[in-house]
């Protein structure tokens, strides 16, 4: 054989392997594109009593209209599986602390965290609580969600298949987990452990400025008297905070419970328990108004939400409209993985959505343990802890990791779960009550009236929200949600001692005594996660933000009569910058003691608009983060996890020209002065930033959880974005910075990618002649990214062009792309 035939075979052969590889790849692309399931024809259904018909339109967003309830909700079930069938099974994962089965040993420190906290366990106690009416809807909502992963057409969508699992069943008490798992990421928790560590760390006076009271210039959601019981509104008073509680004279930085407590060496920060949660559940954040007729340009109610959220993909809200024609319901809206009905939207009477209430709904008890860490104090008593071994497999171990959670009288010892605090805490949750939400959630999508919305809200007992709403009738409200637990006067929102009269909480307020209003004299309500009442600061919580958001909003809404939906959409993404209002004078004042013209120049020309081409923007943001560092960073020294310096109390030490302990810098022996650090700052900002405008620096990505993996995200898409996002801290649009709140040496530099911002948009308009509901996603409302639909709205997303998600059946029908029959199965199917 010659050598030219040897090179022809050669050739040839690789030619052919080119082939047959592209032609394997070409395969398993299809096999991946089947896992996209039809929405169009007819299926035969088992556990179906009737016909359901699906809608959708053009954004896939699906009206589901049935004759009885069952049918519907199932009907809900089945849609919302075939869409987010990845989204279900890791939201029940994470409710179960079963991460480390996919992600392996770096989500094991987070399973133990969620196993102590028994998530499941609460669930399948509040199910045994569950009204007939509940269960029926959470069995028949699980039905639809099993009927179709048995009916899966095709290859399971990607993270399935590259992970190697297949979706388990669906049951309602996995509902209730997800419910849980969002009032554990919505409670305060990680602030109260935060002052913990601050008050072993820093002086008295230190410690105080931590907690500054709620500002003189902040709006309240509702007056500021609303008669509230004396006996409930003690703890206001009495200078909370003032001084360090009795555990500080005993903490130990040392202070570890079982061998099996994590390390806080070389954890992964995406799964350290204490950032968790965000990626799976809801943020703190969140902005509402209702707006009355009184200053509407069509002299009809208008009501208005946008809750800020951790930004994943697919996104955490799903569009849906529902119909169940024999029970005369209807509701449209967006609802939650797992979760029946809509959790915020509109029927044909009623609008209403929420903000999270900021309420201390978690308490922490420091035990006092024996040597072996086997016994804990008890009155005069010692008592064992309870144990649980929980069973925890993890991906590449051949052996289950074994975590033993304690418990004592009054809950889990969570501090088993979490890297060193410096004592042994035990956990006391109202979320550890036998609640379902489900009732009062149902009740809210049958409401009529406003008398009939504020029952409901009543009802809904798991979730300490701010729950707005208007009516079709002209009313416009707000009641705060939840159990909400009572405490003893002077206690402090930081761990108490064991032996503590009130370490326990003796009762709960009941529902007709927490805050609410109706129609306010103002023609308007807003909620922007601000103080409900002055009666109540220091009462519920210590840790609303600083009241920015609510300021603007409060001010535009009271300076016109003439709102529509344009305007308000408008006011949703609103940039301007009241704290930049506040602290521009002292950045000025900075650049002009440096010297630094270019700084001066941009500064004193910005529009206090955080937009994408701002560069002064970027200046100011890197001035104001890196001053925070140098002021806070050496007090927290090598624990930046728990450090805590809330934007109040920096904003509280600028405009009180840097008068404060907290200004030297501890790991130096000089004395540092505010005006030093100011220029420190200011100069690295000015080398930081350059030329670059703020979306330079600032850009939006929507994570999907294997979008950390390069080489996936490339080949699939999984992370929506990036892109120049506009708004910054504290504006009416915000996005957030996480790492900002860490205090460690880099969190301060650019880029700084958004984290947290708003996770949908809607906009109600309740009219005489039909009420009008729009909404918008930031990302789509496929969860599978092969789909056409797993971001299409984000292109909508920069100017906010709404989605029409219409009631009326004509309506529908016009909108209406591709139709879906789910019909019952007959006895030989």
């Amino acid at each position: 054989m010659t050598r030219r035939s040897v090179s022809r075979i050669g050739t040839s052969t690789g030619s052919a392997l080119l082939v047959l590889g592209g032609l394997a790849l070409t395969l398993a692309w299809f096999s991946f594109r089947s896992s996209v399931q039809r929405d169009e024809g007819r299926i035969r259904v088992r556990g179906l009593d009737g016909e359901v018909s699906v809608r959708f339109d053009s954004a896939a967003i699906p009206h589901i209209s049935a004759t009885t309830e069952h049918d519907l909700f199932f009907g809900q079930g089945w849609v919302f599986a075939s869409q987010r069938l990845w989204q279900l099974e890791l939201f029940r994962r994470t409710a179960e602390g079963r991460l480390a089965e996919l992600f392996g040993e770096a989500a094991l420190d987070a399973d133990r965290f969620l196993r102590t906290l028994d998530l499941w366990g609460l669930a399948e106690r509040s199910l045994q609580a569950a009204t007939p009416d509940e269960r029926r809807i959470l069995e028949a909502y699980a039905a639809g969600v099993n009927a179709k992963i048995a009916r899966w057409i095709g290859a399971w969508p990607p993270e399935f298949r590259l992970l190697g699992i297949e979706p388990e069943p669906w049951t309602p008490a996995a509902t209730l987990a997800v419910g849980r798992l969002m009032a554990l990421d919505l409670a305060t928790w990680k602030s109260e452990l935060g002052r913990f560590r601050a008050e072993a760390l820093v002086s008295d006076e230190k410690f105080r400025e931590l907690v500054p009271p709620y500002p003189v210039w902040g709006p309240t959601i509702a007056a500021d008297s609303l008669g509230v019981p004396a006996s409930l509104a003690l703890t206001a008073r009495g200078g909370r905070l003032a001084t360090p509680g009795p555990l500080a004279a005993r903490f130990d930085p040392g202070a570890n419970a079982p061998s099996t407590a994590p390390s806080p060496a070389n954890r992964d920060p995406r799964w350290d328990p204490l950032s968790l949660i965000g990626r799976y559940s809801a943020r703190s954040g969140s902005n509402a108004w209702a707006i009355a007729g009184s200053r509407t340009a069509a002299g009809s109610p208008i009501l208005a939400s946008d809750m800020h959220l951790q930004l994943r993909a697919p996104s955490i809200w799903y569009v849906v409209a529902l119909e169940a024609r024999s029970a005369g319901y209807q509701a449209a809206g967006l609802t939650l993985p797992g979760v029946p009905g809509v959790v915020a939207g509109y029927n044909r009477e009623v609008a209403w959505t929420y903000t999270n209430g900021m309420v201390d709904d978690m308490d922490f008890v420091s035990e006092a343990v024996n040597l072996d860490h086997s016994a804990y104090r008890h009155e005069d008593a010692w008592m064992p802890f309870a144990t649980r071994p929980e069973t925890i497999l993890v991906r590449g171990r051949d052996d289950p990791v074994i975590h033993d959670v304690r418990s004592t009288v009054r809950g889990p010892v969570i501090t088993d779960a979490l890297a060193p605090v410096g004592a042994t805490l035990s956990l006391l949750w109202t979320a550890a009550q036998p609640l379902s939400e489900i009732g009062g959630l149902m009740a809210m999508n049958r409401a009529v009236d406003a008398e009939s919305i504020d029952a409901a809200i009543r009802d809904f007992s798991v979730h300490q929200q701010n729950v707005i709403y208007a009516t079709r009738d002209g009313s416009i409200g707000f009641r705060l949600s939840g159990t909400v637990p009572l405490r003893r006067a002077d206690r402090r929102f930081t761990p108490a001692d064991f032996t503590e009269e009130g370490a326990e909480w003796p009762g709960f307020w009941s529902a007709a005594q927490l805050p609410a209003t109706r129609d306010p004299e103002a023609g308007f309500i807003v909620s922007a996660n601000n103080l409900q009442t002055r009666e109540l600061e220091g009462v519920l919580s210590v840790d609303y933000p600083t009241p920015f958001r609510a300021l603007r909003a409060t001010r535009r809404l009271a300076s016109r009569t003439d709102w529509d939906r344009e305007s308000v959409s408008l006011l949703q993404r609103d940039v301007y910058s009241l704290m930049a209002e506040r602290a521009l004078p002292t950045a000025l004042a900075t650049a002009r003691r440096a010297g630094l013209d270019s700084a001066i120049a941009l500064l004193d020309a910005w529009d206090l608009e955080v937009d994408t081409g701002s560069r002064a923007a970027a200046l100011f943001y890197a001035w104001l983060f890196r001053l925070r560092g140098l002021i806070a960073a050496d007090e927290f020294g090598l624990t930046p996890a728990w450090s805590v310096f809330p934007t109040g109390a920096l904003l509280h030490l600028i405009e009180n020209g840097g008068d404060s302990p907290w200004v030297d810098d501890m790991t130096t022996p000089d004395l540092e002065t505010f005006d030093e650090l100011s220029e420190r700052a200011l100069h690295d900002a000015v080398t930081l930033t350059g030329n670059r405008t703020w979306g330079d620096l600032h850009r939006e990505v929507h994570r999907h959880p294997l979008g950390y993996v390069r080489w996936l995200n490339r080949v699939f898409s999984f992370n929506v974005g990036s892109y120049p996002s506009p708004g910054g801290p504290n504006t009416v649009r915000p996005d957030d910075y996480g790492r900002w709140n860490l205090l460690d040496a880099s969190s301060w530099t650019p880029p700084w990618p958004n984290e947290y911002g708003p996770s949908e948009r809607f906009i109600v308009e309740l009219r005489q002649a039909g009420n009008a509901g729009f909404f918008l996603l930031p990302t789509g409302q496929s969860g599978n990214p092969l789909s056409p639909h797993y971001r299409d709205q984000s292109e909508r997303w920069g100017n906010s062009r709404l989605i029409p998600v219409p009631l009326e059946a004509e309506l529908v029908r016009e909108r209406t792309v591709r139709r879906l029959i789910l019909e019952p199965a007959r006895p030989r199917d």
